[in-house]
């Protein structure tokens, strides 16, 4: 009688090999990798984080009327007032492209928006008689 190694499969049948040893490995390399490529956001727990929250900005009540500067009629300044701008100062200091760029928009004529700026900084700075 000669004792072959590996003529029945070994002391370990192959049945147990694949429930007992490669199935939990290979569900555990699956879980791994299905954590390791989740993004970040999946991977941590629901937890509630207090950040600070900025305040919002709330547009200013009083609204400049915009009319007082010579070529500005009643439907430049709603559109002004519809873009965010209430104030002279706020007028001002924006770049003429974006001003222009805002009114092509809107469809309206605006050739003189070098002059609404220089206006609307003496009326920031209350220079009436300037304006004038």
């Amino acid at each position: 009688m000669s004792c072959e190694a590996g003529k029945k499969g070994g002391l370990i049948p192959r049945w147990i090999w694949t429930i007992f040893i490669f199935l939990p490995l290979g569900m555990m390399a699956y879980w791994f990798l299905r954590w390791f490529f989740l993004p970040s956001y999946r991977r941590t727990a629901s937890v509630e984080i207090q950040a600070p929250r900025s305040r919002v900005v709330k547009a200013p009540v009083k609204r400049d009327d915009f009319q007082l500067i010579k070529g500005i009629g009643p439907k430049t300044a709603g559109v002004f007032y519809q873009a965010g701008i209430f104030t002279f100062e706020q007028l001002a200091l924006m770049d003429e492209e974006k001003i222009s760029a805002l009114l092509q928009k809107h469809k309206l004529p605006g050739g003189k928006t070098a002059s609404w700026q220089n206006q609307a900084a003496l009326a920031a700075a209350d220079d009436w008689e300037g304006l004038d």
